[in-house]
């Protein structure tokens, strides 16, 4: 058992580095990010049947530059945290906003707020606010804090910047990502 959590270990640290060192030579493109969230939703909504993602569009076009397959890993690892820290049976939220030439993409949940010791820190690698990090569940291995370094890697990648906060009404997380948006389509 030690061997194979070592392993996972070591396998989920060197595709965070790979990731970091393949980020240089990955190619920009200009795309509309609404489908592509939408797509993603979609698969998580199919994936977790028992589970509500709501997904509100801001019915035009959020046209960004960079890899629309790096921002469906960032929104995986977003969606991932908040189901995972979401209390059972409440929905999590995904938002698309415009605000003049910024776009972001925010997922909220309901559940504990973030604990005020991590503030400034949440998307630095190998930080984690889950009870024995290291541990994880027997399904799915341990847990090592790279979920929101990663969010942070693609967002960087993109222009833009990743945050997190508790909900106004206290219920829970808001984790946005705020990218730079593109001219138009083609243009970058």
């Amino acid at each position: 058992e030690g061997l194979r959590r070592l392993s996972l270990i070591l396998s989920r640290m060197s595709e965070a580095v790979r990731l970091e060192q393949s980020l240089a030579a990955t190619d920009r493109e200009a795309y509309d990010l609404v489908p592509v969230v939408r797509g993603c939703v979609e698969g998580y909504r199919a994936s977790s049947p028992g589970r509500e993602i709501t997904l509100g569009e801001p019915g035009e076009p959020l046209v960004v530059v960079g890899s629309p397959d790096l921002v469906a890993l960032l929104l995986d690892k977003l969606v991932d945290n908040a189901l995972g820290f979401a209390r059972p049976g409440s929905a999590v939220e995904v938002e698309l906003h415009r605000y003049g030439r910024t776009g972001t993409l925010s997922v909220r949940n309901e559940g504990k707020p973030l604990p005020a010791s991590m503030d400034g820190r949440l998307f630095e690698s190998m930080v984690s606010v889950r009870p024995d990090a290291g541990a994880g569940d027997a399904a799915r291995g341990p847990h090592l804090g790279l979920g929101l370094y990663i969010v942070r890697l693609v967002a960087e990648f993109h222009g833009g910047s990743a945050g997190a906060h508790d909900r106004p009404d206290g219920r829970g997380v808001i984790v946005t990502v705020t990218l730079p948006l593109s001219r138009s389509p083609g243009r970058g």
